[in-house]
């Protein structure tokens, strides 16, 4: 798997303003569960953990055209691993291996060996030896970077690690094997690919957004992906909490998605109940007031009063979709509406506003309406989404709309929030 798409698992998740998890808070405790003891060896500012009980089902997940993917691992193949990354000019991944369980006979030749393979490539490694004090075995650093070896090998003899860092014991609690991976939401600037989502999301926007989302967000491998937890405090300026409170409703976004579809997201509106958690949010955010200047020159340009506007449509879902002809947004009413063309849109502006920036177009002069929804956006963006081919009326609709917070979902794989919680899913699965 390539760096993008394990980084992509944190961008997923808090992709837009609208799009939150349940918040972990005070649920597991920490002492009810293990620690894993290669957790000492990542250092306290490190932007993410993957901590796998054998390494090659872990270092699958990191970036494939890493120099530690050239290394020989066969014999720690089955071993326990932690992998972080820290940023030091650039993102610097830091590799520890549990030394007492290798597949080799001689398990010292194995660690000697490995060493020795890393110098040829010229990477730092050492071997740590066990600490009776820390109740740690001996184990393997391995890291591209002198100065993270360094940093390691400080916060070895100090007994600290990023268990010291805010927060980072819950996000641990919320993990409930030795297999996971945990991101620090504040590093996204960090942690995202260069130009990765550029054309859907600006980043100057995406990236302040993602520590906002929550504190730390943790992946658990499941059989079909991964399930997704926020993990943060109960405070409302964390979007995570204000989504956790809304109840599920029904998404039908999938049955007008056109063939070439790149990217979906959908989020199901429970009227005065999303209003006033989004109002929450802008108010801890202390957004509050822009937010209601925004409000009151939409009503001066337009006419019309967006909450109005959105109280008397009975909105029950807003979209967004991104496919060959361009992207539009749209807006399900309660009650159905008639097929009609493109032609001038009265409430240009009215849903980034509404319900956050990830619905900002360009372009969105122009409305429409097909199926039951309100198509928004450029005139040309508008009719090729009327004009788009679709599957078939008797094909099945792969959409898991029921009872669902939001949905989004690109070309590989599909973020959902239903009643078994957040989950990440490859599209094959579905």
């Amino acid at each position: 798997m390539c760096k993008k798409a394990l980084l992509a698992f944190l961008l997923l998740l808090p992709l837009l303003s609208a799009c939150g998890g349940s918040g972990h808070k005070n649920g597991n405790l920490l002492s009810e569960r293990r620690i894993p003891e290669l957790i000492s060896a990542v250092p306290s500012d490190a932007l993410a953990v993957v901590c796998f009980d054998r390494c090659e089902d872990g270092l699958a997940l990191y970036d494939s055209t890493s120099v530690l993917h050239k290394l020989d691992l066969s014999a720690f193949s089955h071993a326990a691993m932690a992998l972080s990354l820290c940023y030091n000019g650039s993102l610097v991944p830091v590799l520890a291996l549990d030394a007492g369980r290798t597949e080799a006979v001689d398990s010292a030749s194995a660690v000697s060996g490995l060493l020795a393979e890393a110098a040829s490539l010229r990477l730092q490694a050492e071997y740590v030896h066990p600490d009776p004090e820390a109740k740690r075995r001996g184990f393997l650093v391995i890291t591209p970077s002198n100065a993270q070896l360094t940093a390691v090998r400080r916060h070895l003899t100090e007994y600290t690690s990023i268990l010291d860092a805010p927060g980072f014991t819950r996000a641990l609690a919320a993990a409930p094997g030795g297999n996971f991976v945990i991101f620090r939401n504040g590093g996204a600037e960090r942690l995202m690919p260069k130009g990765w989502l550029q054309d859907c999301f600006p980043r100057r926007e995406l990236s302040p957004f993602l520590g906002a989302v929550a504190e730390w967000t943790v992946l658990t491998p499941e059989a079909d992906g991964f399930a997704v937890t926020p993990v943060c405090s109960e405070s409302d300026s964390f979007y995570a909490n204000i989504l956790a409170a809304m109840p599920p409703a029904e998404s039908r976004l999938g049955a007008l998605l056109p063939e070439q579809t790149g990217l979906a997201l959908a989020l199901p509106v429970s009227g005065q109940q999303t209003r006033d958690a989004l109002e929450r949010w802008q108010d801890a955010s202390v957004k509050l007031t822009q937010y209601r200047r925004q409000l009151d020159a939409l009503k001066r340009e337009s006419g019309k009063d967006p909450l109005k506007w959105e109280k008397e449509l009975d909105v029950r879902e807003v979209a967004l979709v991104h496919f060959d002809g361009g992207a539009v947004t749209l807006v399900r009413p309660g009650k159905a509406v008639p097929d009609r063309g493109p032609e001038a849109n009265p409430w240009a502006g009215f849903l980034p506003v509404l319900y956050g920036g990830a619905f900002s177009l360009p372009d969105d002069s122009f409305s429409a309406s097909t199926g039951g929804w309100y198509i928004y956006g450029s005139e040309a963006a508008v009719q090729a989404f009327l004009d788009a081919p679709r599957p078939a009326e008797d094909a099945p609709v792969i959409w898991p709309g029921k009872s669902c917070r939001f949905i989004l979902r690109d070309n590989t794989k599909t973020l959902a929030w239903g009643k078994k919680g957040i989950q990440l899913i490859w599209n094959s699965n579905l």
